[in-house]
């Protein structure tokens, strides 16, 4: 009888123990998949801020006081998701640069009015 219980505790052990494993191997997928897609997200994400900071600062309707803060801020914010992009830091600079050669500090835009 003994030796019936110690099979049966072994053998439910053993269940529970490929049932972890089998959950664990599922949770890891679902993070693994759950990276790639914030991976892919924060790619557009940082596409999608440098193009619209580049059709600020061409817009030929928007006055520069309007446009520098905007853009301005849309270049930091590319630079925060990927510092290596070279076009954003080179137009944060010269935005930076125009209102250094105005005697000025740049103006602060809060990205969060965009909805």
């Amino acid at each position: 009888m003994i030796s019936a219980l110690v099979a049966f505790a072994v053998i439910t052990d053993s269940f529970t123990s490929q049932n972890r494993i089998e959950a664990a191997e599922s949770e890891l997928v679902a993070a693994k998949q759950n990276y790639l897609d914030a991976v892919k997200n924060k790619s557009d994400l940082e596409s999608a801020a440098f193009k619209y900071a580049e059709v600020v600062m061409t817009s030929p309707v928007l006055a520069p006081m309007e446009k520098y803060p905007l853009a301005l801020a849309l270049y930091r914010q590319t630079l925060a998701i990927n510092p290596d992009h070279r076009q954003a830091k080179d137009q944060a600079q010269l935005i930076v640069d125009i209102y250094a050669g105005l005697g000025k500090e740049p103006t602060e835009f809060d990205l969060s009015k965009i909805k």
